[in-house]
């Protein structure tokens, strides 16, 4: 899911080439004369580090090889295979489009023991593409002493739903040649490709100096056809620390990659505006998944999608909860807050808490508490990263890496299967009607 920087010219990567970062000799076969021949466009190999998403990758750290187009494509019956060690290892290579990289290939190989005493990050390998009697192949090989690169912290948007803000910190200590924006339309990713053609989604991308940690979206950007930025659509950003091979910031293309860490954080532009809204990743099970740098008394605004209450629980060593601030103007505004006894019983906290008033928890703070009370008559999105502000103070600095998740309903207003269990949990034990807000 790699998009190719509009800087990325053809006059860097063969002055790159010549240097011996990425060796690419391609070999055609076959006499047929009206058939195409395979052509490789810019072979590739880095670290991959690759965060908590929800478009279907696989979090971890990797090894990367790939080409930025294949031609004929994946759709044309080009298949791709890369080879370690004259053939000890091969794996296949996929095919992997997206509306901005149409001929895209890559395949992202888990260092495992056997492979790293095969030499797969010292040795070179061979990117084999074939269509039918045609092939091409490219040799491309890791820089001696390349290592994984971190990540970026404390994702935060900002602006105007037009035109939204993407902020971010540095990783500490840590080289960073540049960054990659990539913006992905989640409607249209699909893996399976029984359930049609493969997409990864990727829309838009760019890249920015080292020097830059924002990022506004510019409709300029959103150049192919038919995906222009629009509201209320389900979006997520990849903000990525690119480490490059030549250590400059000209060339920030796959071809002159040595290490990429990605970041990544759900979005859905609206209608609305407010204060800087610290953004998460959506976890397979629903969840909200944060990752921040926090300093006691100061309120952080975080933002996952719509639903009848949330949970609210910190990650292993955060810092507690130390108060909470509920937006206002959702329904009639009044939530109810929950926390739990040293037996892990619910009790309740707060009765038709005001949104908008700071609800501050006992000394010392909390580890986790729920609030519920929000009106399905509200039709809040429950896509949206953006429609349920919360206020948070921590009563400690370190790191959020907590998470926030939705007890949703149907559109029958019936709680989904996922939510039973959690909303048995909230009121097992309360031996008072609650009302039920509709």
């Amino acid at each position: 899911m790699q998009f190719l920087p509009p800087n990325y010219r053809p006059a860097a990567r063969l002055a790159h080439a010549a240097a011996g970062a990425v060796m690419a000799v391609a070999v055609f076969s076959g006499q047929a004369a009206h058939a195409t021949a395979v052509t490789i466009n810019t072979p590739f190999i880095n670290f991959e580090n690759v965060g908590i998403n929800s478009l279907g990758g696989t979090p971890g750290q990797f090894l990367r090889v790939g080409a930025q187009a294949v031609t004929p494509n994946g759709l044309g019956g080009t298949t791709g295979v890369a080879s370690l060690g004259g053939g000890t290892f091969t794996r296949i290579i996929n095919f992997n489009p997206g509306p901005a990289i149409p001929n895209f290939f890559n395949r992202n190989l888990t260092l495992t023991p056997a492979l790293l005493t095969a030499g797969a990050t010292t040795d070179p390998w061979t990117l084999s593409f074939t269509n039918g009697a045609d092939s091409a192949q490219a040799v491309v090989q890791m820089l001696p002493g390349a290592t994984q690169a971190p990540f970026v912290n404390s994702i935060t948007l900002s602006g105007t739903s037009a035109n939204p803000i993407f902020s971010w910190t540095p990783p500490p200590g840590a080289v960073v040649d540049g960054y990659r924006i990539n913006i992905t339309d989640k409607s249209l990713i699909n893996r399976d490709p029984t359930m049609g053609p493969v997409n990864n989604g990727l829309v838009a991308g760019t890249s920015l100096a080292p020097s830059v940690t924002s990022y506004q979206v510019n409709a300029a950007d959103f150049t192919v056809p038919g995906y222009a930025f629009a509201l209320n659509k389900n979006y997520s950003i990849e903000i990525s620390v690119v480490q490059t091979r030549d250590h400059l910031s000209i060339n920030l293309g796959n071809g002159n990659l040595q290490a990429i860490a990605r970041t990544y954080a759900d979005f859905t532009p609206n209608g609305g505006g407010g204060p800087p809204v610290n953004l998460p990743v959506v976890l397979i099970n629903g969840a909200y998944q944060f990752n921040m740098v926090v300093q006691t008394g100061q309120t952080y605004y975080i933002d996952p999608d719509v639903a009848i209450g949330y949970d609210y629980q910190i990650g292993a060593g955060d810092p507690n909860f130390k108060s909470v601030t509920l937006p206002v103007g959702i329904g009639d505004g009044k939530y109810d807050i929950f926390g739990y006894d040293a037996l892990n019983n619910v009790i309740l906290l707060a009765d038709d808490w005001l949104g908008g008033s700071v609800f501050n928890f006992a000394a010392g703070g909390v580890s986790r508490f729920r609030v519920t009370d929000i009106e399905t008559s509200a039709g809040l999105n429950p896509s949206s990263t953006t429609a349920f502000i919360t206020g948070l103070t921590f009563a400690g600095s370190g790191n959020f890496t907590g998470t926030q998740t939705p007890i949703v309903v149907n559109v029958q207003g019936v709680p989904e299967p996922g939510s039973l269990a959690l909303m048995g949990l909230a009121f097992a034990g309360l031996l008072v009607a609650r009302r039920r807000k509709g």
